[in-house]
């Protein structure tokens, strides 16, 4: 009679049992958590390194629509340039304020938009220079800062004659204009740079005679390479009924703040 090894027969099963383990572990769903990115943007986004803290209306609303659709947000602060990557290679699911292009359009799916904003590009200055900038012209003569992939306006991403000294976010682009590295930085939310310039404790700034008039949408960008991309029109519209029913606005106000602030 023919009999197995036990040494083989133990080989046998244990290869069997991982099998098994392996297409119960490749079959069973994903889990219903959508990773998402989050950065100091105030009001809208309050990052509190200190104490590990993110807070705001944009992170409330978000959590709102997803558990609409049975899922949670897990939240992870990174600067936005980082993100913007991560939506490329599908290493996060969505990012909040994002604004659309059609470059990013190739890689992103736009959830929204949850409101639409008057918000200004601002030009920040020393004090005393306001009068240095008084045209889109005047910004040929100057250095000027700029954060790394953020969107402004058309003519002035698309400028390459433009002297532009990039950073990776508002805090470096903050020291590098208090050191002196350019004249001058592009503004696109005043609110999240003041915020970083009173905690490097500094106040020789103002803002240049030039502005630019700025129309923003209000989106939540979402990879397409998410492997939850199959819920993005219920999650869209949930967002867009929160929008029609005026549960946006509530949510904004809950935090003394409109939908449509600066």
């Amino acid at each position: 009679m023919n009999t197995v090894n036990p040494l083989w027969r133990t080989l046998v099963c244990g290869c069997l049992v991982s099998l098994l383990f392996a297409v119960e572990a490749f079959s069973a769903p994903l889990p219903k958590v959508l990773r998402a990115d989050f950065r100091h943007r105030p009001p809208e986004m309050v990052l509190d390194e200190k104490h590990s803290r993110m807070t705001g209306p944009v992170k409330d609303i978000l959590e709102e629509a997803a558990a609409k659709v049975g899922y949670s947000i897990e939240w992870t602060a990174r600067p936005f340039a980082r993100s913007l990557y991560e939506l490329q290679v599908g290493t996060v699911d969505i990012v909040p304020r994002t604004i659309r292009t059609p470059e990013r359009e190739a890689f992103i799916h736009f959830l929204g938009p949850i409101s639409i904003q008057e918000r200004d590009i601002l030009f920040l200055v020393k004090t005393g220079e306001e009068a240095r900038i008084k045209s889109y012209e005047d910004l040929y003569k100057v250095t000027v800062g700029v954060k790394r992939r953020t969107v402004y306006f058309e003519r002035f991403d698309g400028d390459q004659a433009l002297n532009k000294v990039e950073s990776i976010d508002d805090e470096n682009m903050a020291r590098m204009f208090i050191m002196g590295r350019f004249d001058t930085m592009a503004v696109l939310d005043r609110a999240a740079i003041e915020s970083v310039l009173t905690k490097l404790e500094y106040e020789r700034f103002s803002y240049a005679d030039f502005r630019q008039q700025n129309r923003i949408e209000h989106y939540f960008g979402m990879s397409n390479k998410s492997p939850h991309l199959a819920i993005f029109d219920a999650l869209n519209q949930a967002l867009l009924e929160m929008v029609a029913s005026g549960r946006i606005k509530q949510i904004y106000l809950a935090y003394g703040l409109t939908v449509e602030g600066e």
